[in-house]
């Protein structure tokens, strides 16, 4: 089972560090940025951000489709 963390600033990680972190954990994006759902590093790093799936008209498939692309990239070589 995963251990979650509370809300991380991803800016502030390597790469290494983001490739550890466990898919769904909360991660903010530098001091007072948006805030999102960390779904995969590889060779970009997918974080599904809240204010775009609640600006999207659909959020649950926004978020299918954030957590997809995460999987297809952390399958790849980075």
């Amino acid at each position: 089972m995963a251990r979650f963390l509370p809300t991380l600033d991803i800016w502030q990680l390597t790469d290494e560090q983001r490739a550890a972190l466990p898919i769904g954990q909360w991660v903010r994006a530098g001091d007072g940025g948006p805030v999102g759902r960390f779904f995969g590093q590889g060779a970009t790093t997918v974080v599904a951000w809240v204010g775009n799936a609640r600006a999207s008209r659909d959020y649950r498939g926004y978020m299918r489709a954030l957590r997809d692309y995460g999987r297809s990239v952390t399958r790849r070589p980075s």
